[in-house]
């Protein structure tokens, strides 16, 4: 997979071979990020679950597993829909929906669309960047290997 970003000014380009990659490890790497991610799920292109990792929660434990198929093609559609703009406005980083109780972050990976609940507490801003960051930084290591 071709995937390119636009740092300083220049366009880097990189390719990432997603056909070896161990999700569960990239989504134990994100939920390893923050004490009160509840849920990490990679969505693919048709808006799948591809593999996910939750914490016990009782507003996860209540998300039923009709609500979590539908939930995930929400996410990647939407994310589908913001990437329509990327010509006018640049391309999609991530987006922050905030609720009564929870943060749901959506940010677009080499890999898929990340989907992230959280609890209200956290830095979703910072949260959100350090996730693409764990997203760069695997891909380049099967690069590199």
């Amino acid at each position: 997979m071709e995937y390119s970003r636009q740092k300083d000014g220049v366009c880097v380009k990189m390719t990432c071979d997603i056909t070896n990659v161990d999700f569960q490890n990239i989504c134990k790497s994100i939920s390893a990020l923050e004490h009160d991610i509840y849920f990490v799920g990679l969505i693919n292109d048709n808006g799948r679950l591809v593999e996910y990792v939750k914490k016990q929660n009782i507003l996860i434990d209540d998300l039923e597993k009709d609500g979590l198929i539908m939930l995930c093609m929400q996410t990647r559609l939407y994310a589908s829909m913001q990437s329509d703009h990327n010509k006018h406005f640049g391309r999609f980083g991530y987006s922050i929906i905030e609720r009564e109780k929870t943060t749901l972050l959506t940010i677009p990976t080499v890999y898929g669309t990340v989907l992230v609940i959280t609890s209200n507490q956290v830095d979703s801003k910072t949260l959100a960047k350090q996730i693409s960051q764990v997203a760069y930084r695997d891909c380049f290591a099967k690069i590199l290997n």
